[in-house]
């Protein structure tokens, strides 16, 4: 098959062998592979598991093309990452043999010219076709490898299993060139006013951080992102510095929104600073997409007026500025099975996703990592019954209770030196945390109401005789 005229390119495929959970994660990984590449594109089959890095005209930088893979697979070793690594004339080719190619070493690096013969060995999977009956239908007739599929004509092929496979075909030897759409992150936005003379002066300060803001508002509105979060750093005249950080509830656009709020912490900052400036900058560490409302046509009474979201962020975002962003928190659930440890306190501001400094691969919170196993075992009680009460316990109670069996449900309990009867209950729901926090945690939840007519959340631990109070249901 003649390959065309063109000059020849050289891929670079770097295939990580741990499960990657998501594509982001593998994005995350873009910027840091510009050490070894400027056109660095994510994998566009799904899932996801791959890069490809052009490396075309690069390989003199690093000493040869063997240097270059070496290097590559070390730099992701450091990282924690286990790799294969092929290098090839074409971007299929080079996914192919990153996922089918058999390696003496993790990496593998194909002659230039030796692409066909390199892929000839390969099983049909290597070419990345879409379509799964396409690939079985090919196994049925005994087509395993793609050196099988060289030996018949172009227009049997067509017409038998579509154009499809007669791309990939073409784009993983060369004949056809295949179009990756490399990831560019976006550049950090940010700006800085260097001033001709030290100056002390707050109303030519306030000027200049409104003019900082303005410009980048600017950059980010064409985008329709906001700030989330901004730095602002000074120097003085003597060389001293220091930096304000702040965050929002809600993403803004608004240069003035986002001078009030720096204003708040620059009154605090600027009393330990007694030298004039020399410099100020600021960069936006996050941002966030901005929510677009349609405005009223018709302005609305004093008595009119519905309720409007944003008023809540500004006040969420100016309180984080005065009291500081852990003062100003909201509750958030996490995956846990004890029911005690199932929630943390979280700041409203700031929690949105960050620009990374040095972007890493995507890991798994502490919760979900630690998060042990619940599972609940009553096979009559309905689903309704298991729902959590609405005020807990911040840790349980001792309780006396009388049931009928050792192990039975309770028929009566003192709590509060108050007697209650039992009128009905559900459960047992059992909740047993993993081996691997430890000491393991294992209950049998009851929900009981009484004759009251109160419900009450009650536990004990199985094998044991003790009765516990952990929540009530409103």
């Amino acid at each position: 098959m003649r390959l065309p005229d063109w000059p020849r390119q050289r891929h670079s495929v770097v295939r990580r062998e741990l499960e990657l959970t998501d594509r982001e994660a593998l994005a995350s990984l873009v910027p840091w592979c510009e050490q070894f590449s400027p056109s660095v594109a994510v994998d566009t089959m799904e899932p996801p598991e791959s890069l490809l890095l052009d490396v075309t005209g690069l390989a003199g930088l690093f000493h040869g093309e063997e240097s270059l893979v070496e290097h590559v697979q070390r730099e992701f070793g450091r990282r924690g990452l286990t790799t294969r690594v092929a290098l090839a004339d074409t971007p299929g080719a080079a996914w192919g043999l990153a996922h089918y190619g058999e390696m003496a070493q993790p990496f593998l690096v194909v002659p230039t010219g030796q692409t066909l013969a390199e892929l000839s060995s390969l099983p049909i999977e290597a070419l990345r076709l879409e379509n799964p009956e396409c690939v079985e239908t090919l196994k049925d007739l005994g087509l395993r490898r793609i050196g099988q599929l060289l030996s018949f004509s172009r227009d049997s092929l067509a017409a038998r299993f579509g154009p499809e496979l007669l791309l990939r075909l073409d784009q993983a030897s060369g004949a056809v060139e295949e179009v990756v759409a490399t990831c560019h992150p976006a550049p950090a936005v940010g700006a800085e006013w260097i001033f001709e003379h030290p100056t002390d002066r707050e109303e030519v300060i306030r000027q200049v951080f409104l003019w900082l803001l303005e410009k980048i508002t600017r950059e980010l509105t064409p985008r329709r992102q906001g700030v989330q979060e901004l730095v602002c750093r000074w120097r003085g005249e003597n060389g001293s510095s220091g930096k304000i950080t702040v965050g929002l509830y809600r993403a803004s656009a608004s240069p003035r929104h986002l001078a009030e709020l720096i204003e708040m912490q620059w009154e605090a900052a600027r009393g330990k600073l007694a030298e004039p400036l020399t410099l100020l900058s600021i960069s936006v560490t996050a941002e966030a997409e901005l929510e677009c409302r349609q405005q009223e046509l018709f302005e609305r009474g004093e008595g009119d007026s519905r309720d409007d979201p944003r008023q809540t962020a500004l006040l969420v975002d100016r309180l984080s500025s005065r009291l500081g962003r852990s003062s100003v928190v909201r509750p958030r659930l996490l995956p846990e099975a004890q029911p005690e440890l199932a929630w943390r306190y979280e700041p409203l501001v700031g929690g949105s996703k960050r620009r990374p400094d040095r972007p890493s691969s995507k890991k798994r919170s502490p919760a979900r990592r630690d998060s042990p196993r619940s599972f609940s075992k009553n096979a009559t009680s309905p689903s309704w019954s298991f729902v959590r009460p609405l005020s807990l316990a911040v840790r349980p109670l001792a309780v006396e209770v009388v049931s009928m069996a050792p192990h039975g449900p309770p028929l009566a309990f003192v709590f509060w030196g108050r007697q209650h009867r039992v009128h009905r209950t559900w459960g047992p729901e059992r909740i047993h945390t993993g081996w691997w926090r430890g000491r393991s945690v294992r209950r049998d939840y009851y929900r009981v109401e009484t004759t009251a007519g109160c419900w009450f959340w009650l536990f004990r631990q199985p094998g044991e005789a003790r009765w516990y109070f952990h929540g009530t249901f409103d």
